[in-house]
């Protein structure tokens, strides 16, 4: 069983011509995506514990390495959750050193502990599944340095399963590069605009929804280049053909 499945996991319509807050549009470009990465599902799901802790850690690092980070804070304190919130912020950093701002990560993961201990007697975050979606997700997020990325995560990626879609860089990029949300739009904007569209996806399939654009967005629509001629949502083609070129935010998509 995965410990935490880590935050990896479109392009190319005219936003003149398709509305994406439709649901009957973001339907369709699920499809297309489906076609060409395929399904994309996890039954085993780390406990959400552990993947709060690994979206703390994961925050702005790549995959690889934040999984290794957790892989040796759990290891050295031997799964004792107790034992992490108890340390020195010192010993955490040392052990997570390779993240993004490790001396950060290290603070707000031991105080988080702390607080989820003095609020439900443990460690522990699985009364959260008894909860409405929002109230769990207001609930996380009044813990110093919890965004709607990792309180999405630890309610969808998690045993919980929770009916959330985690917005993380690669797909806030993607949603603002093809006007799906404004270009300075946040990722709560972005969160709210998916969860209206996708009246209804189930949890599996919002799950799915995020790897499935976050791996256009590491492969094909990168940082650096909008590779279109890849892109599995070929519309855009030929509209690029028939000269319909739409400026997006930098660097540009056309569509």
């Amino acid at each position: 069983m995965l410990d935490y499945v880590p935050d990896l996991f479109f392009h190319g319509f005219m936003q003149t011509t398709l509305d994406f807050k439709q649901a009957e549009d973001l339907r369709s470009i699920r499809d297309r995506l489906t076609a060409h990465f395929g399904k994309i599902r996890i039954e085993n799901r780390p406990d959400p514990v552990s993947q709060f802790a690994g979206s703390i850690l994961g925050s702005r690092t790549r995959d690889e390495i934040s999984l290794n980070a957790f892989a040796r804070l759990i290891t050295h304190f031997r799964r004792n959750w107790n034992a992490i919130a108890d340390a020195p912020e010192a010993d955490i950093e040392g052990l997570v050193w390779d993240v993004t701002y490790p001396e950060k990560k290290a603070a707000y993961l031991k105080r988080a502990l702390r607080i989820i201990r003095a609020s439900s007697g443990e460690i522990n975050l699985d009364f959260l599944a008894d909860w409405e979606v929002e109230q769990a997700l207001c609930w996380l997020e009044r813990i110093d340095g919890v965004g709607r990325k990792t309180s999405a995560a630890t309610l969808n990626f998690s045993s919980l399963r929770g009916r959330a879609f985690v917005v993380d860089t690669h797909v806030l990029r993607i949603l603002q590069r093809f006007g799906f949300v404004g270009a300075n739009a946040s990722a709560e904007t972005a969160y709210d605009a998916i969860m209206t569209a996708a009246d209804d996806f189930d949890a599996d399939d919002l799950f799915e929804m995020h790897w499935q654009i976050k791996s256009l967005g590491q492969t094909v629509c990168t940082y650096a280049q909008a590779r279109c001629s890849s892109c599995p949502l070929s519309v855009c083609l030929q509209r690029l053909e028939a000269g319909a070129i739409m400026a997006m935010s930098a660097p540009a998509c056309v569509a």
